[in-house]
């Protein structure tokens, strides 16, 4: 299975979780005008509320990208004609036309992009974060502050309320509220994966410090737990990052460093996490451990290091919780013996397991400056979810008989993920209940699909991979998310400044380069202060700058 499959699969396979799964901590929809009720069939146009329906056709021009190649529909129905738009159309009055459509998100953004500036806009459709600046600042697009305050329902405003003002802040212009926002995934980082056979076979136990893991890498090294050169453990030439495995962000959050993150300082002052002193005295460890042979030696040059873990040179991976999925199956393939347990480890010296947090949202939904109907999108919104969420029984068997409907969320107006943040959990601990159970008969069918492979581990392990994969990501890994030894570090700027445009990349070039020098030895550890110096003086004070403007504006 290649990395580019196994991570559209992935993508593909939470947004069905997110999309369907609906927890204890999830808000009901408003109960005013409840899905399925009847309850305003014939109100004017200017009246308010999540449901109400128009008493003339109002018609919403949108656009998107929409990938129709195994596309099957019956009745010759299609992206722009479908029984998903026909049912906000029932439900609503609300005609939802589709202006254009291309492929691919890459495709969207070159032409969203040419219609921005043409000014040739759909009624809705979304944008990325730049471009909504933009259009806000060229007074393009609607202000939907009113139109959100009531239209909205109480789901849609509980789901945003979750973030405080992490992800609604991010479209609010001088206290206009111009977008609707998506809610990316939450719970993407690395914690740390073992081969507990491994620790079996050497007697030891699982690590809390930082101290405990070298230690058992060290063993693995020593003992050469492989038979074929073992590693410690392997790692990426960025260091670190958010849903990628083999960084180094475990060790790091337990010295309270963390790579390229925005945050404050004890004063209130915004700092670039990578040039604190903590990611000195980081940096200093990784060196060690790789002087002491525990790091890949090769890890900055392997074209794929996930080699080495499909190998079995590897019994510590850093990933997350959806590793099990790729690359540990081709482990578990090679080796049957494998057995990979999923550790919140190491902690720091108060018991924490530290991470970063990634960016909660990166696209957002406008509306045309001028478009008489503003209100319209919003319940087109409410409608959607209800459906994609199952709140709405009318909604439930559209598409019923049609294989692999449950990926066709797409299909609705808007392709605007909006979910709670511990999405991972939330779906983890909803199975778990139902595992311990014995009981599926609360789960939707993409839930019910994740038990049966459950059971069907639990009965006879490891026979059959993606069983096994479903089991260990599903359980063991996402149950981690609830720990309350997750310490969460906040990012507070996501976005991009003037200068970013320019000297960004010089600057991520040379702390690339440098830490690596560091950590292989090629640099003394001093060479960081240099480093300081040389990221202010290029660019890094300016963008400092910037972005504390922007967190103040």
């Amino acid at each position: 299975m290649s990395k580019k499959w196994s991570m559209l699969a992935l993508a593909s396979l939470m947004i069905v979780v997110s999309a369907c799964s609906q927890t204890k901590n999830e808000v009901a929809p408003s109960s005013s005008a409840a899905p399925g009720s009847n309850a305003s069939t014939t109100p004017s146009a200017a009246s308010k509320g999540p449901y109400v329906k128009y008493d003339q056709p109002v018609t919403l021009n949108i656009a998107k990208a929409y990938n129709t190649k195994d596309l099957k529909l019956p009745n010759g129905d299609t992206v722009g004609n479908n029984e998903y738009l026909r049912y906000v159309e029932k439900k609503l009055n609300v005609k939802v036309n589709l202006t254009w459509q291309v492929e691919t998100p890459d495709a969207y953004a070159q032409k969203i992009g040419v219609s921005i500036a043409g000014n040739d806009l759909p009624d809705a459709f979304i944008v990325n974060e730049q471009q909504l600046k933009q259009l806000a600042a060229a007074n393009l697009i609607e202000d939907l502050t009113k139109v959100y305050n009531d239209n909205a329902n109480d789901y849609i405003k509980g789901l945003y309320k979750s973030y405080d003002n992490r992800v609604l802040g991010r479209a609010t212009f001088n206290g206009k509220l111009m977008a609707l926002p998506n809610t990316n995934i939450g719970q993407q980082f690395n914690i740390t994966w073992i081969r507990q056979d491994w620790l079996d076979k050497f007697g030891l136990k699982a690590p809390q410090s930082l101290d405990d893991l070298e230690n058992i890498a060290k063993t693995f090294v020593d003992k050469n737990a492989s038979g074929k050169g073992t590693i410690g453990f392997t790692g990426m030439p960025t260091l670190a990052g958010w849903n990628a495995n083999n960084g180094f962000d475990p060790i790091f959050g337990a010295m309270n460093a963390y790579k390229g993150q925005w945050l404050k300082d004890a004063s209130g002052k915004v700092v670039y996490s990578s040039t604190l002193p903590e990611m000195k005295t980081a940096l200093g460890k990784l060196h060690d451990l790789y002087a002491k042979g525990i790091i890949d030696k090769e890890f900055a040059l392997r074209k794929d290091p996930n080699e080495v873990i499909a190998n079995n040179q590897v019994g510590i991976v850093f990933g997350p919780w959806w590793i099990s999925y790729w690359p540990l199956p081709d482990s578990v393939k090679n080796d049957p013996a494998a057995e990979w347990k999923p550790f919140l480890a190491p902690l720091d010296t108060k018991g924490k397991f530290n991470t970063a947090d990634q960016d909660p949202t990166s696209s957002f939904l406008v509306v045309r400056k001028g478009y008489a109907n503003p209100e319209a999108v919003v319940r087109a919104l409410n409608v959607e979810y209800d459906g994609i969420r199952q709140f709405d029984l009318g909604a439930k068997d559209i598409y019923k008989d049609v294989p692999g409907v449950g990926a066709m969320w797409g299909l609705w107006p808007f392709s605007l993920q909006v979910g709670p943040e511990d999405t991972v959990y939330q779906t983890s601990a909803e199975l778990k209940k139902a595992v311990d159970a014995k009981n599926p008969a609360s789960l939707n069918a993409e839930l019910k699909s994740y038990y049966d492979h459950v059971m069907q581990n639990k009965d006879n392990p490891k026979k059959d991979i993606n069983a096994w994969s479903d089991a260990m990501a599903r359980m063991d890994g996402s149950q981690l998310m609830g720990s309350d030894k997750i310490s969460m570090v906040r990012n507070v700027f996501f976005g991009k400044t003037k200068s970013m445009d320019q000297k960004l990349a010089t600057l991520q070039k040379l702390e690339n380069e440098t830490f690596l020098k560091i950590i292989m030895g090629e640099a003394p550890l001093d060479s960081f202060d240099s480093f300081v110096s040389q990221w202010n003086s290029l660019g890094g004070k300016d963008i400092t700058n910037e972005v504390t403007q922007e967190m103040n504006h």
